[in-house]
């Protein structure tokens, strides 16, 4: 069997209740106030003796201000009958009452509060002559919510009777009556339910007590949650030298009426190592603004890690991190970006020559060509740390290029060496040069053909041949079917070409440049064509087509007669012109009326005939006379240019008066006898 004793330490520990006269399933009545009503107005300097009454042992909760003066206040012990403890009671006797005394007195159970509400009274302390307990007349008491909160002006009020405004500073009144959003509460003041702009600034609330106005003032705001920026002012990355101080900055900006709070963490804090953090707000007129410094002295490996800064501001967080390497010693990594030699073009509108760094601190760089400063050789390098560019590569860019990094302080220098070839597609100096007529080449002589190459890597030259077809009457050089012959010394180009004398290529410095010209010696000129040089390298190939007419006509163009005809005799004219550079041949007779020049067409022209080289055309004068005589010209039209070509002769027929036959001149119709005459030619 338990004790008594054991019994009720049990009941203690775990809060039974055992009531002697009460059955076990019977409630605890709550504790009773010896002053019946919810309220009640005592003058101030008069005392105050409340009882508390309940079935355990109670205790009293009053206004705090109360409590500072313990020579004015007492409360009693306890005391309780029965056993157990059935009845018990505790006195609260609160000496000449002032103002601040104002306020709600309870009672409780000490063990059980959870079975009963606490029983109270709201007690007015009252003057006579004040009309507010609290009074914030030289600065105003500054009331702050979050948004969603209600507001609630504290102006409580020395006795239940007054008659209370609330109002703007000087403005208008807010307390509007029957405005279901604010609510007069004599023992708490101003209820705002849903608070406007209207109800924060200055306010005040007013009274009047025996006709005197009293005013208490209030500051109120809605402090914002909201964190509009946070942000380092160091990059995602920090690197420093061991010994070094590492200086963070994290601000955080709000608006105007909230402040945020910022808080540091740091790989150091794991090993007690202590930063120095310095805070300041600074405001603007649109927002508040805090900086805080986080300072590390003489950084060490412990120090390297995540730093990163907190902001709150009330519900809101937000974050940003920076990360900090440690570094023993100063250092330079560098290595072409391309390994070898560098290869632009010409007219390459950019071209970069980059290196790879890895340093620190960071280097000094300098860019050099060819031992001279970069920036300085060309307006057309631009330099960007490890990087130089060239803009519109020209030839002049080829050479050595040299980049330097340095670390003064440490006395550490790292070069590296690249060269750079610019290669140019290739171009033959030929097609250049003014417009280049084709050209005719005497039947069975030896001829020369060049072409004089330049570019880089030097260009490969070879030749081909694409023969006419051989045939009398064609005046027009069409090729073969099959495509061109490549050209070997020695031997005819097809079954229809000409003898290889020789290929060969030589190579000068001509301005500046190393040029090779390619040699081709066609030993004895039998068929016409086209002889190709082609220069290629790894840019391209350029071309160039060499026409290659052969004549039997010295120049490709001649005229000639076959006698010095006397009056009265035949005289043949004959114009011999290269079928392929020449067409639309003609003969004319000019002849010279006074001042002007007047031309005749010969009507006794013949049909041109076609051979194998050449075109001929030739006009019979018969029975020739004075009148005949004039300047005969061969006209024919450059198949290429479009160009009017001709050759003239002068012929002057002389002769005697005679009287027998008298016949008509083809070309002036008047009468002329036959006679001896003597002739002249002039060319």
């Amino acid at each position: 069997m338990l004790s008594c004793v054991t019994v009720a330490m049990l009941c203690l520990l775990f809060g039974c209740l055992i009531l002697t006269g009460h059955s076990s399933g019977s409630k605890l009545k709550a504790p009773v106030i010896n002053i019946k009503g919810k309220e009640l107005v005592i003058q101030a300097g008069q005392p105050i003796h409340l009882t508390c009454r309940g079935n355990q042992t109670v205790f009293w909760k009053f206004p705090a201000a109360s409590r500072t003066e313990s020579e004015r206040f007492h409360i009693s012990d306890n005391l309780c009958q029965g056993n157990p403890k059935t009845a018990c009671y505790r006195n609260l006797t609160l000496h000449k009452a002032q103002l601040n005394d104002t306020g709600f007195y309870s009672c409780q159970y000490e063990y059980f509060t959870s079975s009963r509400k606490p029983s109270g009274i709201y007690i007015f302390i009252t003057d006579g002559h004040s009309a507010f307990i609290d009074m914030h007349n030289r600065e105003p008491k500054i009331i702050s919510i979050s948004k969603g909160e209600r507001l609630v002006i504290p102006c409580r009020v020395t006795s239940p009777n007054i008659m209370v405004t609330l109002r703007e500073i000087y403005g208008r009144v807010l307390s509007v009556p029957g405005d279901k959003n604010i609510v007069w509460d004599n023992k708490k003041g101003f209820i705002i339910r849903k608070p406007t702009q209207p109800f924060f600034g200055l306010l005040s609330c007013e009274a009047k007590v025996n006709g005197v106005t009293h005013t208490t003032a209030y500051f109120t705001h809605r402090e914002s949650t909201e964190i509009r920026k946070v942000w380092l002012d160091v990059p995602n990355s920090i690197r420093l030298l061991r010994n070094s101080n590492l200086a963070i900055n994290c601000t955080v900006t709000t608006d105007l009426n909230s402040r945020a709070e910022i808080q540091w963490t740091y790989p150091g804090m794991q090993f007690g190592r202590l930063a120095s953090i310095i805070k300041r707000i600074v405001l603007s007129d649109s927002e508040a603004a805090v900086y805080s410094m986080l300072f590390i002295h003489k950084v060490r490996s412990i120090d390297q890690g995540l730093y990163i800064c907190t902001a709150k501001n009330g519900p809101s967080t937000k974050t940003v991190n920076t990360t900090l390497r440690v570094h023993a010693a100063p250092y330079i990594n560098v290595k072409p970006r391309k390994t070898g030699v560098l290869e632009a073009e010409v007219g390459q509108k950019l071209y970069h020559i980059a290196v790879k760094v890895r340093a620190f601190p960071p280097p000094e760089i300098t860019w050099w060509k060819n031992n001279l400063l970069a920036a300085d050789k060309c307006a057309r390098y631009i330099i960007n740390n490890s990087v130089l560019t060239i803009k519109d590569v020209a030839e002049e860019d080829v050479g050595e290029y040299m980049v330097s990094l340095k670390l003064k302080q440490w006395n550490l220098i790292k070069n590296v060496t690249m060269t750079l070839t610019v290669n140019v597609k290739p171009q033959i100096y030929e097609k250049s040069m003014s417009i280049q007529e084709p050209q005719s080449y005497m039947l069975g002589s030896r001829q020369t053909l060049s072409c004089t190459v330049y570019g880089v890597p030097p260009p490969k030259i070879t030749w081909t041949w694409r023969p006419c077809k051989r045939y009398h009457f064609g005046s027009r050089c069409d090729f073969h079917s099959d495509s061109s012959v490549p050209l070997i010394v020695g031997k005819n180009s097809s079954s229809m070409g000409n003898k290889i004398y020789s290929i060969t290529e030589r190579t000068r410095l001509i301005e500046g440049k190393n040029k090779t010209a390619g040699l081709l010696v066609v030993d004895d000129s039998q068929v016409s064509g086209i002889y190709t040089c082609a220069a290629t390298n790894k840019l391209g190939m350029e071309r160039r087509d060499i026409h290659f007419y052969v004549t039997d006509v010295p120049s490709g163009f001649h005229i000639s007669i076959d006698r010095v005809a006397k009056e009265g005799e035949n005289m043949t004219l004959t114009c011999s012109v290269n079928k392929y550079l020449y067409k639309n041949i003609s003969w004319i007779l000019r002849r010279r009326v006074g001042n002007r020049t007047i031309n005749h067409s010969i009507s006794k022209q013949r049909s041109a005939i076609t051979t194998e080289y050449s075109t001929i055309l030739t006009a019979v004068i018969q029975n020739a006379t004075q009148a005949d005589s004039g300047t005969y010209e061969c006209r024919a039209t450059n198949t290429f240019t479009g160009d009017v070509m001709s050759q003239s002769k002068d012929i002057a027929i002389k002769g005697e008066p005679c009287s027998r036959k008298i016949h008509f001149s083809r070309t002036s119709k008047q009468r002329r006898k036959n006679c001896t005459t003597e002739s002249s030619v002039t060319q």
